[in-house]
């Protein structure tokens, strides 16, 4: 063979070379060492550390988020999906509960429902559920009960029971004296 054709040729099996080990190298770290991430869901801070340390990662705060469902100081959120898969030594991003948004409720007893919105708005609490009954001791269109309680801690659902006045009307004294 020519020797100006051997220096192309050598050149070209060393580019193999050096693509065929590159890929098995980069195989071969990549398949080694990777685990599934766990659901942290609803866990406190300590189990989750402990469940990821087990499997050789790491735990990382981002941030805290009001969230109804899930106790304050619990994780709402992580940023790997559980399942997922990921080197060891990889750290998991998790977001805390805040809890409810609302912490506690006022009292609007005795109150309209116009008057109720009012005070409850700026809170940034609605009223959800509005329930009419029939009483003899509050006047018309009063709330009566409400659900949270006053000054309990209260979610997203705010209920209220209004007075729809006397159960049944009663007659005018002048009318019975005719």
């Amino acid at each position: 063979m020519n020797r100006w054709m051997k220096i192309p040729l050598y050149g070209l099996l060393m580019i193999l070379f050096g693509i065929l080990s590159g890929y098995l190298t980069f195989t071969l770290l990549t398949m080694n060492r990777t685990v599934d991430v766990p659901d942290l869901r609803g866990k406190g801070m300590v189990e989750a550390n402990d469940l990821l340390r087990s499997k050789n990662l790491y735990i990382r705060l981002e941030g805290d988020d009001y969230d109804a469902s899930v106790p304050q100081g619990f994780i709402v959120r992580q940023s790997i999906p559980a399942g997922g898969q990921v080197k060891q030594g990889r750290e998991i991003g998790i977001i805390l509960s805040r809890g409810s948004r609302i912490a506690f409720v006022p009292d609007v007893v005795g109150q309209t429902i116009e008057q109720a919105e009012t005070v409850l708005q700026p809170r940034g609490i609605k009223i959800s559920k509005v329930v009419y009954v029939r009483s003899d001791s509050a006047p018309k269109d009063t709330i009566i009960a409400q659900r949270p309680e006053p000054l309990e801690r209260g979610g997203e659902q705010f209920s209220v029971l209004v007075s729809l006045g006397d159960t049944e009307a009663k007659p005018d004294k002048k009318e019975d004296s005719q």
